[in-house]
């Protein structure tokens, strides 16, 4: 069982779908890292067991006691350069693919995660293009009909 364990542990991961890491100011809290839940529901996420689980990995790497104020703390004083470069060598990973067609307030580009792996790659969000698209085709529509309307009253 060690032999799995130590051939596991070699291997270097891709993290097939991740989101951008935001700035130390941003409006996102680091509860939302552990839940997709927004307003009320979001303050739930500290009961859940995935949370708990997280946290306590989380506090283990890290060398704090298992608490979410001791490892924001860490956070704060650290630095988020640091923390990123700390989990994601910790998690073995050496290519993230970024969906960043998640809205997030002060997220960080592709080019600023390549600081900490060897490949930034994007993941397309289908339905973030395809609204942009039919935006764009209502406006170019809107237009138009608006140039037939002034085009008809003018006189010839």
């Amino acid at each position: 069982m060690e032999a799995l364990k130590s051939a596991i542990d070699a291997v270097e991961l891709v993290d097939a779908h991740a989101h951008n890491i935001v700035a130390a100011d941003s409006d996102c809290s680091f509860l939302s890292c552990f839940s997709v839940a927004t307003g009320e529901a979001l303050s739930r996420a500290p009961h859940t067991i995935t949370f708990k689980r997280s946290l306590r990995e989380i506090a283990e790497l890290y060398g704090t006691e298992c608490s979410l104020d001791a490892v924001e703390k860490y956070r704060r004083e650290k630095g988020v350069e640091w923390v990123s470069s700390k989990c994601l060598r910790a998690g073995g990973i050496c290519g993230v693919l970024i969906d960043d067609g998640y809205d997030m307030d002060k997220s960080h580009g592709l080019e600023w995660h390549r600081k900490f792996v060897p490949f930034v790659g994007r993941v397309l969000r289908v339905e973030i293009l395809a609204m942009k698209i039919i935006d764009e085709v209502r406006h170019c529509r809107r237009h138009h009909v608006e140039s037939v309307r002034i085009q008809r009253r003018v006189p010839s």
